[in-house]
């Protein structure tokens, strides 16, 4: 069992900084499986006392967690896990949603901000004016989020869940949400401030399961006639052809002059029609195959424990993978004693 302090909901209109969060009542939680981060899963577990959906968990885990705030300095605080009730069942079972996500939830956002750095992005998102729930601003080392990256978005607006997701896979970070002097705040850091990969071997002692999971679904096509729009408003009787050569490089036909060996044994045409001139990225984007990448999940090594948003090399069976820890899970053992097991996720360019 683990102790929890359950709240009220955290509504960004009733809690102003200067209003004290007290908890309404404790209990104890029971066959809990809880996620940190959230990546993938929602968590879950039987409380002790009666909650109401839309209530906050803060559930208090008997560890000491450290996190980097700015370069060669680290804080150190007692781990507690945030989450949202979203469900409560007859006999006392909640779903639990991590606080973050619930923060976010409902929140749509134009596209047209997507050309701005993810550090901004990221602040036009966590505005208390528009979030479902209280936020005290993020702690992230500010380099690390300055790079514009491609989100190949076609609609004018989208969901902040949406954009988020597929930001923290470039950054290979996930939401961290600590509850500390009457502030919540999100970490975007890890044991250090300039992440340094881990190198680390696991084994079957540790449960390790591996599940594939195609994070970008595309369609299946590999060459593209494109139709760009003239001046005059009609389009031209040829088109531009693209394809992707073996090494996933954008090649424009009309330029090509290899031997068509590095080039998809069979064409699979899409034919598209734009108003101008497509970047390379949406291009790519149409004719390129799914991205795959591996996730991991394997029990804590506590001689040499890994945390959330640790870069990681990891061997197993001969092979090398490359990511970051994306989410901790503790779960409650048949005797009643926490154990940890951890998300590795393949990352991706």
């Amino acid at each position: 069992m683990l102790e929890f302090n359950l709240y009220e909901n955290f509504n960004p209109n009733l809690n102003l900084p200067w209003k004290q969060k007290v908890p309404k009542t404790r209990g104890t939680i029971m066959n809990y499986e809880l996620w940190q981060t959230g990546y993938k899963f929602t968590s879950t577990g039987v409380l002790s006392v009666t909650a109401n959906v839309g209530d906050v968990v803060e559930i208090l885990i008997n560890s000491d967690y450290s996190y980097a705030t700015v370069d060669y300095k680290s804080e150190k605080v007692n781990l507690s896990l945030l989450f949202v009730v979203i469900d409560i069942d007859d006999s006392n079972k909640a779903t639990l949603k991590n606080y973050f996500w619930a923060m976010v939830d409902g929140v749509d956002v134009p596209t047209s901000i997507l050309s701005q750095s993810s550090l901004n992005i990221l602040k036009l998102i966590l505005n208390q004016k528009t979030t479902a729930l209280v936020t005290d601003g993020i702690i992230v080392n500010e380099s690390e989020l300055s790079k514009v990256f491609p989100y190949n978005r076609k609609s004018e607006t989208d969901s902040a869940e949406n954009i988020l997701k597929d930001m923290f896979r470039f950054l290979k970070k996930q939401p961290i949400t600590i509850f500390k002097n009457n502030k919540i705040q999100t970490l975007l850091v890890s044991q250090s401030w300039n992440r340094a990969e881990i190198k680390t071997r696991i084994d079957e002692k540790q449960n390790i399961a591996i599940e594939n999971e195609v994070i970008t679904d595309r369609s299946n096509y590999n060459f593209l006639n494109a139709y760009v729009k003239k001046d005059d408003g009609t389009y031209p009787t040829s088109p531009i052809s693209y394809t992707i050569s073996d090494t996933n490089v954008l090649i424009n036909m009309d330029n090509y002059s290899g031997d068509g060996t590095d080039l998809p044994d069979r064409r699979l045409i899409k034919t598209g029609f734009f108003d101008k001139q497509p970047t390379d990225e949406e291009i790519k984007f149409q004719i390129s195959k799914d991205t795959t990448v591996a996730n991991l999940y394997f029990n804590q090594n506590y001689l040499l424990p890994l945390y959330t948003n640790d870069l990681v090399n990891v061997y197993y069976q001969g092979l090398s993978y490359r990511g970051y820890i994306s989410d901790r899970c503790f779960v409650e053992s048949d005797n009643g004693v926490t154990n940890e097991r951890l998300l590795f996720v393949q990352g991706v360019s």
